[in-house]
């Protein structure tokens, strides 16, 4: 990251996955990946993500020297410091860890590899039907909501990890979903893969005492107030 003005921000990214070669193709392909998940890019982001990156960079504890430990994740940072390289390390990794994924989500956004987030929830009755539209940019930090194609308002940005929390701890069964747009009586989710999930045929609970579904039910009334 070169921070050049307040508003201007250059980022020279890559992201490599290693230790592949004792996996077979299958297996990366279970894993949710493919065998080619390289990625280098080098452009501009918007200026939010400067402010984002101070917010939680002056808000750290910093160490200066880590724990060698072969099995435990770490983040480094390396900076210049009146004119010299240092290397720090924050502890509070989890905190970190999130706002790097969302960091990685803006980059991939901004360089075209992957879209906004899109979440559509549909519920069909004998009388009506009603549609909430979600659209997140990481890119712009923008969360929005309309509900039957009507006006757009503007959601906090902390709602979209609790509303993806609820949505994806239940299970999506892609095998039962339907590539058609939904027309008879129920409660569906697509999000972006082309698929239509019905809740209790496509989306289902995780465990025999789980009450997943109707925390999702119970997240999309609230929403659509």
């Amino acid at each position: 990251m070169d921070i050049q003005t307040a508003q201007d921000l250059r980022v020279d990214f890559d992201i490599a996955y290693t230790d592949r070669d004792d996996l077979s193709e299958d297996e990366i392909y279970d894993e949710g990946f493919s065998t080619d998940d390289d990625y280098k890019w080098r452009g501009d982001l918007p200026a939010i993500w400067i402010k984002e990156f101070e917010n939680i960079f002056e808000s750290s504890k910093i160490i200066r020297r880590r724990e060698e430990s072969e099995f435990e994740d770490f983040i480094e940072i390396e900076l210049d410091e009146n004119d010299k390289r240092v290397t720090i390390y924050p502890v509070d990794k989890e905190r970190w860890s999130y706002f790097l994924q969302e960091m990685m989500q803006a980059i991939f956004e901004t360089g075209g590899r992957e879209n906004p987030f899109e979440l559509s929830y549909v519920e069909i009755d004998n009388e009506s039907k009603t549609t909430i539209d979600l659209k997140a940019s990481f890119a712009k930090k923008e969360f929005t909501l309309s509900k039957n194609a009507g006006t757009v308002r503007q959601l906090d940005w902390n709602q979209l990890q609790k509303i993806m929390d609820t949505i994806y701890k239940a299970e999506f069964v892609p095998d039962n979903a339907s590539e058609n747009k939904p027309t008879k009586r129920g409660k569906y989710i697509t999000a972006g893969d082309g698929l239509w999930y019905k809740m209790g045929e496509a989306i289902l609970e995780t465990t025999s005492k789980s009450k997943d579904l109707s925390k999702i039910e119970a997240l999309f009334n609230a929403l659509s107030k």
